[in-house]
């Protein structure tokens, strides 16, 4: 099997009884598509946010292509989000604007002129994804990225991900706390409960075991599937 695209290696994100993430371990191989899937307060935003290089963990390791990253800052973090790493935060509420404005290519795969504000939820997440296949990103990070959007909107946002696993080697991690997603998009489902992780495995797997992870409490016990 290849090198994984990234790995994640013992991961704290805070620290005592109240860290958003306990020890996440993970990986993503060129190509595929991990959900992290759990309930609201899971962690799932955090670890996103932490693997993104917004903040340095509390301990533990994000490896790219097996290079330590963690915690980069200053030159190096900025190099990493302008080539390799795309961090996707959830859309924006419905009706408000959104000044993102796309590249050139990224608005030709869009099939849109360059606007400047876009007062649509999801266009955000539809440029990064663009440019995430326009520009050959390492890593694509989606947190909750179907949140208040329109039917005609996640049909768009799914075709450009399909389009990210067909023409790329871009590994995704995808942040969600619906289970449909996950069985839709992911080659594999890590599942979060209050930080912990307490499965991960192929998808079918892990949903026919674990169920909605909105039902189920919130502490548990690693299990692999």
């Amino acid at each position: 099997m290849a090198r994984p695209v990234l790995e994640v290696r013992a991961l704290w994100v805070g620290d005592g009884p109240d860290a958003a993430c306990r020890g996440v371990s993970l990986a993503v191989q060129p190509g595929q598509v991990v959900a992290v899937l759990g309930a609201e307060g899971a962690g799932k935003s955090q670890l996103l946010r932490c693997i993104g290089l917004d903040f340095p963990p509390a301990s533990g390791t994000v490896l790219l292509h097996g290079v330590d990253v963690t915690g980069s800052s200053g030159d190096r973090r900025r190099e990493l989000r302008a080539r390799a790493i795309e961090l996707v935060h959830p859309p924006a509420p419905p009706g408000s604007d959104d000044a993102t404005v796309p590249s050139a290519r990224a608005g030709v795969l869009l099939g849109a002129a360059r606007p400047a504000t876009v007062p649509v939820a999801g266009m955000r997440q539809r440029i990064q994804i663009a440019r995430a296949i326009t520009r050959g990103t390492d890593v694509l990070l989606l947190d909750e990225p179907f949140t208040d959007v329109e039917a005609h909107v996640r049909g768009r946002i799914l075709e450009l991900l399909g389009r990210v696993r067909d023409e790329t080697a871009t590994g995704v991690i995808v942040a969600t706390r619906d289970p449909r997603v996950a069985r839709l998009l992911a080659d594999r489902v890590v599942l979060l409960v209050a930080g912990e992780v307490v499965a991960d495995g192929p998808t079918d797997v892990v949903l026919d075991a674990h169920g909605d992870p909105r039902r189920q409490p919130q502490r548990g016990v690693r299990r692999s599937a």
